[in-house]
């Protein structure tokens, strides 16, 4: 009969509900805020990785350059500009492919099967489009082409966890940017 009524009594006793509610709510809470701040920042890395790659190939189509400076390394400058600091330009893959028509962007080299298996196989006949000596199943040249060509710019970045709380399911999220854009003349 004793433990029954301790048991009224602590059931009707207040003290440390608000530590209890505290301890039980506080780490919802912080997990819930370091979430939304993670995911903010992946959108916000994503929208400038876009516009840095937008920007880049609006400088690109023109075929400009700085004397003593690549084109490459202006698109390089480029990005990195427009991602304020937030990529490690060491760890970000930037390609740029040229095509001769946007029909052919991700196609690839024209070949005829022989065998019919529906794949190539080595030794059928291929028309080798962007002149490496090899079949190849995406026909584009890297570079940033001539005037009226069709360049892709293609960039990846693996971001980092901005808290490192995330570290345990994933080192990182994979992001990615593309465009096509045909050069001016130049």
């Amino acid at each position: 009969m004793r433990a029954l009524g301790l048991i009224k009594r602590l059931w009707r006793d207040r003290d440390g509900v608000s530590a209890v509610e505290a301890a039980i709510g506080l780490p919802i809470l912080l997990t819930l805020l370091i979430g939304v701040l993670e995911i903010s920042y992946l959108i916000f890395l994503s929208v400038s990785l876009e516009n840095a790659v937008l920007r880049a190939s609006r400088f690109g189509i023109t075929g400009g350059a700085e004397e003593g400076v690549t084109r490459e390394e202006l698109v390089r400058s480029i990005i990195a500009e427009q991602t304020f600091g937030q990529v490690d330009m060491n760890e970000i893959e930037i390609e740029t492919l040229v095509y001769e028509q946007f029909g052919d962007i991700g196609e690839a080299e024209p070949y005829t099967d022989e065998n019919g298996s529906g794949n190539y196989e080595s030794g059928e006949p291929f028309s080798d489009v962007n002149g490496n000596g090899v079949w190849d199943d995406d026909m584009a040249v890297a570079g940033l082409g001539d005037a009226g060509d069709i360049v892709l710019y293609r960039v990846r970045y693996a971001a980092p966890s901005l808290s490192g709380v995330m570290n345990w399911a994933t080192r990182r999220i994979n992001i990615s940017a593309t465009v096509a854009v045909r050069n001016e003349p130049f």
